[in-house]
């Protein structure tokens, strides 16, 4: 019997993040965090381009997804991990926040 998988899903197979945050993703609760904790509190227009509105959204959300990892798990996210969980992040919400940017400063 044969398995078929989407690109996306052999992506995420493959990440090289740690299977203790990898368990923890959420598409769904990080989108929602993303629309109701951080989105709400910023203006994308005070960044000069959508660029830095992108890069500093992701590192918010990665600060705050590790600072929660760590105080739930008490384990340690290395630099490595943290970057990688940074490169997981604009892969996967670079087109919705490019879109919320385009929509709010058009």
């Amino acid at each position: 019997m044969k398995i078929i998988i989407t690109e996306r899903q052999n992506n995420l197979l493959m990440e090289d993040l740690p299977i203790s945050i990898r368990r923890r993703i959420n598409y769904r609760m990080i989108k929602a965090h993303l629309d109701f904790s951080i989105l709400e509190s910023v203006n994308p227009c005070d960044y000069s381009t959508s660029k830095d509105f992108i890069g500093e959204m992701c590192d918010m959300m990665v600060v705050d997804f590790l600072d929660d990892f760590k105080y739930g798990s008490g384990l340690k996210v290395s630099p490595k991990d943290k970057d990688d969980f940074y490169y997981f992040m604009t892969d996967n919400f670079a087109d919705y926040l490019q879109e919320f940017y385009d929509k709010q400063c058009a």
